[in-house]
């Protein structure tokens, strides 16, 4: 395990981590590109731009190849998508987005310039449901879609190919394989959990957490989509209703019925073809 683990590191932490695989965080492209400098880039497996204010130029042909993820703080932001354009030349560039009111605007116009989307989703408000949908539905039904939108991507392939996988692997929150640490050096779940203090390994946390959950037979103990989420949304608070989290699982194992309807039918139409 310790050889595939990856640490999700401030750049200015790089000479620590020599030798291990990182992803390398910073608000500062000059930064980022000190640390391209400073270690093998076949050690990174990508790069956080935590400003999306920051001038991109000096990244442009940089670290050819490297994924690059440009956090929005505030979908509102949503115009500053267009100055990052010249990095898809080079890069695969991903946008994470803030599920906050108005968020759709900005996914919408990621997807539209082929960026790929990760939705950073915790605990929304019933509020925002209505708006998380209608990016659901672009993603199932818009053909000029051509990038993911996470965490709708990894999970319908789940579901399509019936593989359960976590939503912390999906969020890159499982510390069994990537490990965060906090600009005071300290080794923790994810970004959520910067100052929080962590009973117990942080490499066991999901699974002591899940079986927490299940073991006080709330909600979790009988929802039929707990083998992919195992308590993901269920951080910070315990007593977070699901009932929106759940209409998203659900709409997507539709369509992966309605997909695997749809092949089933073409090979039928197939085999009468040529019997």
């Amino acid at each position: 395990m310790t050889e595939r683990l990856v640490y999700n590191i401030p750049a200015k932490m790089i000479d620590d981590y020599r030798g291990r695989r990182v992803i390398v965080r910073s608000s500062s492209p000059s930064e980022i590109l000190y640390c391209l400098w400073r270690t093998d880039p076949a050690a990174i497996r990508f790069i956080q731009l935590l400003s999306a204010d920051a001038d991109v130029s000096t990244l442009v042909g940089a670290g050819e190849s490297i994924p690059i993820e440009i956090a929005l703080k505030d979908p509102n932001q949503f115009q500053r998508l267009y100055d990052f354009t010249n990095l898809l030349d080079n890069h695969p560039v991903r946008i994470v987005i803030p599920v906050v009111s108005g968020f759709s605007s900005a996914a919408k116009l990621a997807v539209s310039l082929n960026y790929a989307v990760r939705l950073e989703m915790d605990q929304p408000d019933e509020s925002l449901f209505e708006e998380i949908e209608s990016v659901l539905d672009l993603y199932l039904h818009r053909s000029y879609v051509r990038q993911p939108i996470e965490f709708f991507q990894s999970l319908l392939l789940s579901l399509y190919r019936n593989e359960p996988v976590s939503v912390w692997d999906i969020a890159d929150e499982n510390p069994k394989h990537i490990r965060y640490i906090t600009d005071a050096g300290e080794e923790t779940v994810s970004r959520r959990f910067d100052g929080v203090k962590i009973a117990g390994s942080v490499t066991g946390f999901i699974e002591s957490f899940a079986q927490d959950l299940i073991d006080e037979r709330g909600e979790c103990s009988s929802c039929e989509f707990f083998n992919r989420c195992h308590g993901y949304f269920k951080w910070p608070k315990k007593d977070y209703s699901c009932d929106g989290v759940k209409r998203i699982f659900r709409t997507l194992a539709t369509a992966t019925n309605e997909v695997h309807r749809d092949l089933g039918d073409q090979l039928e139409q197939s085999l009468q073809h040529h019997s």
